[in-house]
Formats: C-alpha cells, sequence, structure tokens
C-alpha cells in the first residue's frame, strides 16, 4: 500500500510538472507565432508602401509620354526618346516604352509600332483591340505571355482613327529590391490571380506542417496596375520554441517543484508530529485516568468482600493462637520438644499464609502503573479464587476452577487481569443472589494452539447459572455508563474492555449452555502476547 502510494505521488507529481511545461510550451508558441505575425504584418505593409509608390511612378510615366505624344502632329520623336530613356535608365524595371498607331477597319484592330526603346512584344493577340477599346487617358495592364513576370501598361492617347498609344513593359522581379524584401518571407507578386514574381525564403528552416504560418496578402493602391502583394512566413519549431529558454524553463520548474515537495512534505511531517504527540499525550491521559478508575474499583471492590478476608484472615490467626497456646505448654518442663517444634512450625506456615493474603490485598488495591509481566494464568486463577471464595461460600454459592491449559502464560499486569476476573465473578455473584436452585460460577481456562496464520491463545471463560443476559442488552454491555444495575456506574465492563486490549486480548459476552451468562476473555499465549505488547 505504501509503495502504491509513492508510485501515484510520483505519477502526480509527473503530471504537475508537465502540464506547467506544456502551459509554458504553449504560451512560448502563442507567444512566438503573434509576434511573427507582427513582423509579417509591419514587413508587410512598409514593402506594399514602395510598390505603391512605384506603381505609381508608371503611371505617372504614361502620363508625360502621353502629353508629348499630343504636343504636335508627328509627336516629337527626339523628346520622347529622351525621355523614355531617362526614366528606363533610372528605373531598371521598365523593360521596355514604344509608341503605336492603331487603326480599325471594318471591325479588325491593326497595331504599327511608331518609335521604341527596347522594343515591347505587341504582337500577342488581343492586345490591339484591347488597347483601342481603351477610353482616353485611361491606363491598363496586361499581362506578357512571352514573359511571365513581365507585364505591359497601356495608354490610349487620343479617340481619333488611327489614334496613338504609349505601351510600358515591367519587370516585376525588380519591383522589389533585395534589400527591401525580408530574408525570411514568401514574397509573390500576382497580376488578375496569377503570379508575376516569387521570392523564397532564405532562412527557411524545417517549417511546421500542422502550423499556419503568419500570412500578410494586399492589394497594390493602383487601379492601373491591380497586383496583389503577398507574404508568407514560414515557421520552423527552432523559431517558435527557445530550446534553451524551454530547457531552463523546465529545469527551474522541476527543482521549484522538488522545493515546494520538500517544503510540504517537512509540514506534513511536522504537522503529523504534533498529531503525534498531541494523540501521545491524550493516550496517556487517558491511561491516567483509566489507571485511577481502576485502582478506584478494586479498592470499592476490597471493600465489599472486607468480611470474606476477614474471615480468611481469622483462620490462620486462630490458627497462630491455638498453636503459640500449644507451645507455651509444650515448653514446660518434661514435655516432648519434637512436639514443640511442630508448635513452632506450624505458627511459621500460618503467619506466612496470613503474610501472602495480605501482601495479594495489598498488592490488589495499590495505585501503581501497570508493569506487563510474563504470568502463568492458573496463578491468576487461583489468586482471584483465593479473595472471593469465602464470599462465595457466605452467599451460597459455589467456585469451581477448570483448566485444560496447564503452564499456560500470558504478558500481562496480574493485578489488572485479578481485576477483570473479580469483577467478572462479582457480577455473577450478584446475578445469583435471589435467585432459586443451584448456584455456581464456573472459571474455565482453555489454550488454543497456534494455527497456520494464527497465533496461539488462551481463553478464560466465566459463566454462571444465574438467569442470564437478553440479546439485545449483550450488545451494550461494553459501552461506558451502560448498566442494568439500579445502582450501578456502568464503568466495571467497559473496564474490563480496556484494560484487555491493553495486553492485546478482547472481550466478548455468550449465553452459557445452563441458561445463565458467559463471558469469554481472550488473550495471546506468551511469545505472541510479548509482540502484542511491544
Amino acid at each position: 500500500m505504501k509503495r502504491r502510494g509513492a508510485a501515484l505521488g510520483l505519477l502526480v507529481f509527473l503530471a504537475v510538472w508537465l502540464g506547467l511545461n506544456a502551459l509554458f510550451v504553449g504560451f512560448s508558441a502563442r507567444t512566438a507565432v503573434e509576434r511573427a505575425r507582427e513582423e509579417v504584418n509591419s514587413n508587410g505593409f512598409a514593402l506594399h508602401r514602395v510598390i505603391s509608390q512605384r506603381v505609381a511612378q508608371h503611371d505617372a510615366l504614361l502620363t508625360s509620354l502621353v502629353a508629348l505624344v499630343l504636343v504636335a502632329d508627328p509627336p516629337p520623336q527626339d523628346a520622347i526618346l529622351q525621355v523614355s530613356h531617362r526614366f528606363m535608365r533610372f528605373y531598371p524595371r521598365v523593360a521596355g516604352i514604344d509608341v503605336v498607331s492603331l487603326a480599325e477597319s471594318g471591325g479588325t484592330v491593326s497595331l504599327r509600332p511608331l518609335m521604341s526603346m527596347a522594343p515591347v512584344p505587341v504582337d500577342h493577340a488581343g492586345l490591339a483591340a484591347a488597347l483601342y477599346a481603351l477610353t482616353p487617358g485611361e491606363p491598363r495592364s496586361f499581362r506578357d505571355p512571352p514573359a511571365p513576370t513581365h507585364y505591359l501598361v497601356g495608354k490610349k492617347a487620343s479617340a481619333a482613327n488611327p489614334a496613338l498609344a504609349v505601351i510600358i513593359e515591367i519587370d516585376a522581379t525588380l519591383l522589389v529590391e533585395p534589400s527591401e524584401r525580408p530574408a525570411w518571407a514568401h514574397v509573390t507578386l500576382t497580376l488578375d490571380g496569377q503570379p508575376l514574381a516569387q521570392w523564397q525564403a532564405e532562412q527557411e528552416g524545417d517549417a511546421l506542417p500542422w502550423l499556419p504560418a503568419p500570412r500578410f496578402s494586399r492589394a497594390i493602391d493602383s487601379p492601373s496596375q491591380p497586383l496583389t502583394l503577398t507574404l508568407v512566413r514560414p515557421l520552423s519549431l527552432a523559431e517558435i520554441l527557445d530550446p534553451k529558454l524551454t530547457l531552463g524553463f523546465a529545469a527551474l520548474s522541476l527543482l521549484a517543484l522538488l522545493v515546494l515537495h520538500y517544503a510540504w512534505r517537512q509540514r506534513l511531517a511536522a504537522r503529523r508530529s504534533e498529531e503525534a504527540a498531541r494523540l501521545a499525550e491524550q493516550r496517556t491521559q487517558l491511561l491516567e485516568h483509566e489507571t485511577r478508575l481502576a485502582h478506584a474499583a478494586r479498592v470499592n471492590a476490597l471493600g465489599e468482600l472486607a468480611s470474606g478476608i476477614a474471615h480468611e484472615l481469622t483462620q490462620p490467626l486462630t490458627a497462630l493462637l491455638s498453636q503459640s497456646q500449644a507451645a507455651r505448654r509444650l515448653a514446660r518442663p518434661g514435655s516432648d520438644p519434637s512436639l514443640l517444634d511442630q508448635a513452632l512450625e506450624a505458627n511459621v506456615r500460618e503467619a506466612r499464609r496470613a503474610g501472602e493474603m495480605l501482601k495479594r490485598m495489598r498488592d490488589y488495591i495499590s495505585n501503581r502503573p501497570p508493569r506487563p509481566v510474563l504470568t502463568e494464568v492458573a496463578e491468576i486463577v487461583d489468586d482471584v479464587a483465593g479473595l472471593v471464595r469465602a464470599d462465595l461460600e457466605r452467599r451460597g454459592i459455589a467456585l469451581e476452577l477448570d483448566s485444560d491449559a496447564p503452564g499456560a502464560h500470558i504478558l500481562a499486569d496480574p493485578i489488572e487481569m485479578e481485576q477483570v476476573l473479580h469483577n467478572l465473578i462479582r457480577n455473577a455473584a450478584d446475578s445469583l443472589d435471589g435467585t432459586a436452585g443451584e448456584k455456581t460460577i464456573t472459571v474455565r481456562t482453555t489454550a488454543m494452539p497456534a494455527a497456520a496464520g494464527a497465533d496461539g491463545r488462551v481463553e478464560i471463560r466465566v459463566s454462571d447459572t444465574g438467569p442470564g443476559i437478553p440479546a439485545d442488552v449483550r450488545l451494550r454491555l461494553f459501552e461506558p455508563f451502560f448498566t442494568t444495575k439500579p445502582d450501578g456506574l456502568g464503568l466495571g465492563l467497559s473496564l474490563c474492555a480496556t484494560l484487555l486490549e491493553r495486553c492485546g486480548g478482547s472481550i466478548a459476552a455468550d449465553a452459557a449452555p445452563s441458561g445463565g451468562a458467559a463471558f469469554i476473555l481472550t488473550l495471546p499465549e506468551a511469545g505472541a502476547a510479548r509482540q502484542a505488547a511491544q
């Protein structure tokens, strides 16, 4: 049970530690993801602002070129080429510039280049018709199939037929400078939902497939060039969980839990010590109280037996008197010396007998602390019988002793065991008073040898031929202050149970075969008794 409790405590400790680390990991990961999301948004807005400014420059170039085209008829080629050359030199992303003529005939629009700076591929299907359909001054973007990373921006200069238009070619890969692009992000520019330019992250680790990557996506602020900028930041495990910080927290949390566990164990041990000390003090006080109660009961019982004790002492004293008178006569001259020795020897014997009786009574009423010693059961029974026999004879009650356990020993205080037997015999005698018929009290001692899983026991059975005890009363006999006697206190049998428990024994009430009451005392035999006392 103790091992199972220790294992359960270890599991709880590990569960708490793992729970704390799980909370820390979750909080750290959430914080890292939020920080990455804020960084993506911050860089995304900055890059969006730069690209929006650059596409606005494209619109400004178109406006300038259209204005030059409309200055004269024919358009001033030198001025247009000079402006185009300067713009392409300062803005390398402008890959080509064309001024074209759009003529419509029979529903078909033809496109004829008039002047070029790095000619724009204007021969793809649909471009001429789309430019011709524009409102003059309205710019529009077109994809450039021959160059997937380029797109075209065109503006119609006039509504005449043929009409003039300006087309510029933009390299989308140069809209973002390498220094402007975050190394940790995938950057994509799309036009009409199709990718124009893509840049892969330069610092890409092993991205977590189950973790949604922080993402920024926003349309460029230009009606003529509806580009969409997208930034995606893949996150690796090392980016959301700092190994050093995680291991440091795990170690510190383990240390903190160990310290708290140690402090809790110390506090628990202190409480247990205090509780044990309090219980020990209560047990000591209870033992003192029970000892005083037992002493008072013995003194009271001895007072009730005073006449019997006086009768017992009268016999040796009378014998001493008669033997002393005989010794005086035998001491006269001419008497047989051997008879004098016999008389004096008889005096010594009777004096010892009286002394033993007085010693037994003195021990019985002594108020000394209980002292468990190895005691022969038969000796205890005989001593109690010697105390009560005269009183029982005076009341017409026979006392029978029966034993099939010669030499059986118990580890107990002899005085307390005598008190238990004396109390039971006295109760039996009280129940026999006023009854007709045979009045007998039987004390039978039985030895129960040790068996598998059970120690040896000694059983002392005190029974009488009285009226017996009802079954419902027997259930409450050993409760303190429960009594069936008009003048009883209800403490005798409760005290008997307490005294027996001190030496590992027990008491039970039953019905005797004769119809009277029977009380069974069960005590550990010598070896088992030593273990119970310890």
